[in-house]
């Protein structure tokens, strides 16, 4: 059980639980997902955060964010890794480090524009955190399918090859999720 001196530093991580569960479905491989859930590896994310905590040297939002997306970089690298049978690949841990990155900056770029007041730096954390709630609330394979459009930028092509499904049904999904999205973000306002 967390002490009284360790609740505040919990609900600090705790607010990006939801952002970071986002950017590991976005990046965690499809093949992995029957493996590995994703929340599993936010959840092994913030425990490790929690218990490096004292360590972090940072002071705003954003380096806690940078250094929550380090670990969960690092945790997925591992899940590949541990279900893969050649070694380990530089290239591989870059790569993902940088999809993390550019999934992240998505996910920024659908919710504000280059925005730098603490407001409104709050406000947009509050927006990640709301999308990612609405998300959640999705059918697995229409969070999927926006997912991979949005989030990785993937074809419909690609999409109905990994979701083993007609384009024009990938369209239907992405249609009928996108309109649950925003109708879940009205209600979430």
């Amino acid at each position: 059980m967390a002490t009284d001196a360790e609740r505040p530093a919990l609900l600090e991580l705790e607010r990006f639980r939801r952002y970071l569960t986002v950017l590991a479905e976005a990046e965690l491989a499809p093949r992995l997902k029957v493996k590995e859930s994703p929340s599993d590896i936010v959840q092994q994310s913030m425990l490790e955060a929690h218990r490096d905590l004292p360590s972090f040297r940072g002071q705003t939002d954003a380096e806690l964010v940078g250094w929550l997306k380090t670990i969960l970089a690092r945790n997925l690298m591992n899940a590949a890794r541990h279900y893969r049978t050649a070694k380990c690949d530089i290239r591989l841990e870059q790569s993902l480090a940088e999809r993390l990155d550019q999934s992240s900056a998505r996910l920024d770029h659908w919710l504000a524009s280059q925005d730098s007041s603490p407001s409104q730096r709050a406000e947009r954390n509050e927006r990640a955190a709301a999308l990612a709630d609405a998300l959640a609330l999705l059918l697995e394979q229409e969070r999927t399918a926006i997912l991979l459009k949005h989030f990785r930028g993937w074809s419909l092509q690609a999409i109905g090859e990994h979701l083993d499904r007609p384009v024009d049904a990938v369209a239907g999904l992405l249609k009928r999720g996108l309109k649950k999205l925003r109708g879940h973000l009205k209600v979430l306002e």
